[in-house]
């Protein structure tokens, strides 16, 4: 009954919405955020990029990465706002990564300034940083059977519980900073208290409602929104006066937020040369080592995982400053306010929580995919093109490392085979091609219709010509016909041997001569059909020779 419910509070937690939200007007749909993606979150899906919500390991790589500044996130600052304005009592608790983003305030003007905004007390949260790394000494001084991995950072306690379940019996089982600061201040100030966590983690707005946890912290906004906050201060850059930080003071937790800090911040100082405590960073060097460790392939007592470079390289530090910088401020800080401290001071500070609750489980969150088979692959490699050996380009252009990554992802449904820069190329030059065929054959086809039309203005003048031509052989008909009567009247009243019979007779030839002349025009005009037959050649030549021989060229 205990599992089953586990696992219905882990679909509980999935199906809340913690979302990065995609401008899909801004967004060029250049893939970059695919590529870049640990958890291959983001699909681009009809000319849309989505995020798969249960997929998402809140990295905020996309965001800070995306050359349009096209994604985003969904902030509670409004409702941090509403606490404020609603004058309810309200703790600020700041991350240990803080010094990094002051550019002209001292911390203790930065605490000033959060109080004028309208926070009633404003706390270290290193001194969660400091509780926690007291209990993993305790761990760490235990022999263990198996290796033991840090669940300081959210983004990496995500992607175990996602992506390598198995692993996730291998997560120290302590809450992170984050929720051991607001389990003190729920501790000390009670359930009327408002606790907000100022961070420059996008995970820990959606730790913050991890069932594991729920209920530590009211609010979580980074830096990116205190800057909104801050923004009328940040403009006039006032001169605060200096105000001390509220709340239990840390000691070395200050340095947590910096590569080894969790480590460091034990009282253990590191060496180099010990493999059985492993600290790694960065998202290519984690979740490569991570993936390893699941298979055996490395092994160590203790591997101390930071998804960025430390957390003053969180995705919402300003990069103005280099990492390096950053650290430095970090650290110069520390030992600012460590010098000033009693170390028994710190550890009766120590004692008086120790009745806090630090522990924690882990849900199976597992984001199973359906293994693709080898002619499922095959099938969306051909169809796109890139059957290997010769076809695989391997280009990244569609976010994947590989066209074979790029077919399983298909095959998963969480890409579209479409979305292939070659393949969408080599499409473009097919379409390209066909439509200059189809623009050949239009013109052919334009020209066709042009000869057509002017045929038949061709035949419409021949018609009207022809129209005209009977016109005329009708009316030229009925004077002839007058004269050739009254000359056969003529020819037949005069004598044999008158001298003017010739020239009658030369009359009436003209005449007839006229007449074929104005037949032939009528012929011309009016439409005839031939009517094939057999002919005697011989009387045709005959007829011709006969008309020919009377033409002056023969004489």
């Amino acid at each position: 009954n205990q599992r089953m419910s586990k696992k219905q509070m882990a679909s509980n937690y999935l199906g809340q919405s913690f979302e990065i939200t995609v401008n899909n007007k801004r967004c060029r749909k250049c893939s970059y955020c695919i590529q870049i993606c640990p958890a291959k979150a983001i699909k681009l899906y009809k000319d849309q990029v989505t995020i798969i919500s249960n997929r998402c390991i809140m990295c905020g790589s996309c965001i800070t990465e995306c050359p349009q500044h096209a994604l985003d996130y969904k902030s509670g600052l409004q409702q941090v706002m509403d606490f404020i304005e609603k004058k309810e009592k309200t703790i600020a608790c700041v991350d240990p990564a803080f010094p990094a983003i002051l550019d002209f305030w001292t911390p203790g003007q930065f605490v000033t300034a959060l109080k004028k905004i309208g926070f009633t007390e404003v706390w270290e949260g290193a001194f969660g940083a400091e509780l926690i790394s007291q209990a993993y000494r305790k761990i760490l001084n235990k022999k263990t059977d198996r290796p033991l991995i840090s669940s300081f950072c959210p983004v990496i306690v995500f992607y175990i519980q996602k992506y390598l379940p198995q692993l996730i019996e291998n997560l120290v089982p302590i809450v992170s900073p984050m929720i051991a600061i607001g389990r003190i201040a729920r501790a000390i100030k009670g359930i009327d208290w408002k606790v907000v966590y100022i961070t420059p983690c996008l995970a820990q707005i959606k730790e913050m409602s991890s069932p594991e946890v729920i209920g530590a912290i009211d609010q979580v906004i980074t830096f990116k929104d205190l800057r909104k906050l801050l923004k009328e201060q940040l403009d006039k850059r006032e001169n605060h006066y200096e105000t001390p930080f509220d709340g239990p003071k840390p000691f070395l937790g200050r340095v947590i937020s910096v590569i080894g800090g969790l480590y460091r911040s034990t009282g253990s100082q590191f060496d180099i040369l010990m493999d059985d405590i492993t600290v790694t960073y960065g998202h290519r060097r984690t979740i490569g080592s991570l993936n390893q460790l699941a298979t055996g392939y490395i092994n160590a007592r203790f591997f101390d995982f930071l998804f960025c470079h430390g957390c003053v390289d969180g995705p919402f530090v300003s990069r103005d400053l280099s990492v390096i910088a950053r650290r430095q401020k970090v650290v110069r800080y520390a030992k600012q306010e460590m010098e000033k401290q009693d170390v028994l001071s710190v550890i009766t500070e120590l004692d008086r929580f120790e009745f806090v609750d630090l522990k924690r489980h882990f849900l199976n969150m597992e984001q199973r995919l359906p293994t693709p088979t080898e002619e499922q692959i095959r099938a969306i490699l051909k169809k796109i093109d890139k059957l290997p050996p010769n076809k695989n380009l391997d280009c990244r252009a569609c976010g994947y490392a590989s066209c074979r990554e790029k077919a399983i992802a298909v095959a998963q449904g969480i890409a579209d085979e479409e979305y292939c820069l070659p393949y969408l190329l080599e499409q473009s030059k097919k379409i390209y091609k066909e439509l200059e065929r189809s623009h050949r054959e239009l013109k052919m086809s334009h020209q066709a219709l042009e000869q057509a039309q002017a045929q038949l203005i061709r035949t419409e003048k021949l018609a009207s010509i022809g129209q005209l031509a009977a016109g005329v052989a009708h009316e030229i008909n009925n004077p002839l016909g007058t004269i050739m009567i009254y000359a056969h009247l003529l020819h037949k009243n005069l004598e044999k041997d008158s001298p003017m019979r010739e020239d009658v007779e030369l009359i009436i030839s003209e005449a007839n001569r006229a007449k074929e002349i104005v037949q032939g025009l009528l012929s011309f005009a009016r439409e005839t059909k031939l009517k094939p037959g057999p002919v005697n050649i011989n009387d045709l030549l005959e007829d011709v020779l006969g008309r020919l021989i009377n033409q002056s060229l023969f004489h």
